[in-house]
Order: structure tokens, then C-alpha cells, then sequence
């Protein structure tokens, strides 16, 4: 109840203009979202494609990497059967894979939409931010996703809140390069001190949208790119 009452209490902050403090960010999250449309006119194109590249890549490098994996594991089979029995027990290795890419794709995206909000240009080179700084992104997500770990073990909620709380820590790495993942987290703490409730409020705006995209998959190459332009500029405004 306790994680709950935070949560609301955020919100309550942002409804009564007489408590609205410097830690509120001075848009609104329909302005937000202006902006962010103004920011991808005349980089739909490229932001699109950017984003289908490094997925692409990404799902590329994972292929390759537990494809060998299991053939050299499995390759010792002496049929068949044994073979493809190894090969299908080898599997569970992708969501290894996954955990340690995590972090520096999620600093690579964040940087990339940084770079329309802030730069006015796509930078595909953005994309790759994250595996530059490989280890402190890795240790980003390791953390991140230790605290909201143990916050969830009280109860869904206060892990809920623990993900706003952490959420803007990708993009200050992505920012600044020479920040460390606990300093990272830090800072998004602090930026997202009566702001949670706001950011709650921002993903439920997209709600029709993922709904209509359930039905009508292509969607999605637009809502992405939308949603992650806007959650920048809740960044570049709560920073």
C-alpha cells in the first residue's frame, strides 16, 4: 500500500498547481508529445530505418552466436535424434544472451532518440552508443534490474514505481559517457521525484495506439519511434 500511495501522491502533485515544484517537469505530457511529432518531422524515415537496422543486426549477432553454440555442443551427436535432443537443450542459452545485451541496447536506444530531440537528426551511429561503454551499460542493467528486483519482492506495485523511478537512468548514460551505472541511477532518482506519476501518465496516452497496433501490426514501425521520441523529451524536460 505504501508503493501505491507514493504513486498516487505523485499524481496529486501534478493535479494541484499550488504544490507544482521544480522537480515537475514544465510541459505536459500532450506537449511532450507535440514535440516529439515536430521532432520526427523529416526523420520518420530514417528513424524507422534505423530502428529496423539494429534490431535486424541484433537478432542477426544472437542468431549467430547460439546457432554455433549449439552446433559445436550438439555436433558430437551420433545421430540424428541425439542431435537435434542437444541442440533443443542448448536453447535456453539465448536468454543469457539477452540479459547481457540488455543494457547497452537500452543505452543505444536511449541515445539515439536523444540525438532527434536534442540534435533536430537521427544518428544511426547513436545506436551503437551502448556497446561502446559495454561494461558500465551491462552494469546499468545489472543493478537496475537488481533494485527493481528487490522492490518487487514486496509487492507489484512498489516494483512498478521502482521501474519509473530507475527509468531515466539509460538516458543519462547515454548522455554523459563517462557517468557509472550507480551514479546513472542516482540521477534518475532524483529527476524522477514527482515525476513518476507523470511518466505513468505519459505511457497510458499510447494505449489506443498499441491497441490499434495489436490489430494492425505494420503500426508499429511508427508508434515505436513516436513513443520513444516523447519518453526523450520527458528526459530532456525532467533533467
Amino acid at each position: 500500500m505504501a508503493g501505491l500511495n507514493n504513486l498516487v501522491a505523485d499524481g496529486a502533485k501534478l493535479k494541484a498547481p499550488s504544490l507544482k515544484s521544480a522537480a515537475v517537469g514544465g510541459f505536459t505530457n500532450k506537449e511532450l508529445m507535440e514535440d516529439a511529432r515536430s521532432s520526427l518531422s523529416g526523420n520518420w524515415g530514417v528513424a524507422i530505418l534505423g530502428m529496423l537496422l539494429f534490431w535486424v543486426l541484433l537478432a542477426s549477432f544472437m542468431v549467430f552466436v547460439v546457432s554455433s553454440i549449439v552446433f559445436v555442443s550438439a555436433s558430437s551427436a551420433v545421430d540424428t535424434e541425439a542431435f537435434v535432443k542437444k541442440a533443443v537443450s542448448l536453447y535456453p542459452l539465448i536468454q543469457p544472451i539477452q540479459l547481457i545485451l540488455a543494457g547497452p541496447v537500452m543505452v543505444g536506444v536511449s541515445a539515439f532518440f536523444l540525438s532527434i530531440t536534442q540534435e533536430g537528426a537521427a544518428s544511426v551511429e547513436a545506436l551503437f552508443a551502448g556497446f561502446r561503454r559495454f561494461w558500465r551499460s551491462l552494469a546499468l542493467y545489472f543493478f537496475y534490474t537488481l533494485f527493481v528486483g528487490l522492490w518487487s519482492l514486496l509487492l507489484i506495485i512498489p516494483g512498478i514505481i521502482a521501474q519509473f523511478r530507475y527509468a531515466m537512468a539509460f538516458y543519462v548514460m547515454a548522455e554523459d559517457e563517462d557517468c557509472g551505472p550507480l551514479e546513472a541511477l542516482r540521477r534518475s532518482k532524483e529527476m524522477m521525484g514527482g515525476n513518476k506519476w507523470k511518466f505513468f501518465c505519459l505511457h497510458w496516452r499510447f494505449i489506443g495506439w498499441a491497441l490499434l497496433c495489436s490489430i494492425l501490426p505494420v503500426g508499429y514501425f511508427w508508434l515505436v519511434p513516436y513513443m520513444q521520441t516523447s519518453f526523450a523529451k520527458f528526459y530532456d524536460d525532467v533533467s
